[in-house]
């Protein structure tokens, strides 16, 4: 005896089923918003799809709504966020001294933080630190890490 599904009922599971995978519309469109400052306005794009699963189906939506929120991926970015300026040669560079035995990477955000002013976060893999023996060696360091990028 086996279960009858009518084309009626399969489209009702297979549109529950897409629309959960959907969850978190921004999280899947904008992964890159993870986690920022959320001090950016609320990205309508993003509010429209999360109430469309919403009035759906009514737990996907609310779990679409959740992730969202919850990580900052239905925020619009704030202003400058990530837009790192390319710090030239003739800058004047900053000595900031932790000890040894203090260089975390939640260490590093906190005194970036406080040195520039905003929030600093380190994602990781988007970041290199080196030791330097003197604060010129920066750019000499600097300039043979980007090469070795590429």
């Amino acid at each position: 005896m086996g279960i009858v599904v009518s084309r009626r009922g399969l489209f009702r599971i297979g549109a529950a089923g897409v629309l959960s995978l959907f969850a978190g519309c921004g999280m899947i469109m904008h992964p890159e918003r993870r986690n920022q400052p959320t001090g950016g306005g609320i990205d309508w794009t993003v509010f429209a799809l999360d109430t469309v699963g919403l009035l759906l189906f009514f737990f996907p939506g609310v779990i679409a709504f959740a992730v969202d929120f919850t990580t900052g991926a239905i925020y619009l970015p704030v202003t400058n966020y990530g837009d790192a300026k390319t710090p030239d040669k003739e800058q004047q560079l900053v000595e900031v001294r932790v000890p040894k035995e203090e260089l975390t990477p939640e260490r590093i955000q906190q005194v970036a933080s406080q040195h520039v002013g905003h929030n600093v976060r380190l994602a990781i893999g988007e970041f290199v630190t080196s030791p330097l023996k003197k604060l010129d060696d920066f750019w000499t360091t600097r300039e043979k890490l980007a090469t070795e990028r590429v």
